[in-house]
């Protein structure tokens, strides 16, 4: 089955997401395969997602690094580590949307 971008407004901000049609009970329904954010296209989201990928683990690394200039006990330690791995969940997350996304162009649904 073919899939397609839509666009997603949310407040004044567009989000897109990779979606597919099929019917229930013959009323048409759409499934996310995927959400783009920011990215228009299959294409673009492709293209800069792995530049994405490095900056947020740079990021992350960067925060762990930082934290170590604090004592264990503070707050600060605390804060800069729970960014630093925040950080590196979200490219953990874009690392598998990439995965995903490349899987559906080989299969041809993109």
């Amino acid at each position: 089955m073919a899939a397609y971008v839509r666009t997603k407004r949310v407040g004044t901000y567009e989000y897109y997401q990779l979606v597919e049609n099929h019917r229930i009970d013959g009323k048409p329904r759409q499934n996310v395969l995927i959400h783009l954010g920011e990215h228009p296209t299959v294409d673009d989201a492709l293209k800069k997602w792995p530049t994405e990928i490095k900056r947020l683990r740079r990021y992350a690394a960067k925060e762990r690094e930082s934290a170590k200039t604090w004592p264990e006990t503070s707050g600060r330690h605390r804060n800069m580590l729970e960014r630093a791995a925040s950080t590196d969940k979200r490219a953990d997350s874009l690392e598998a949307n990439l995965k995903k996304l490349r899987e559906l162009r080989k299969e041809g649904i993109v």
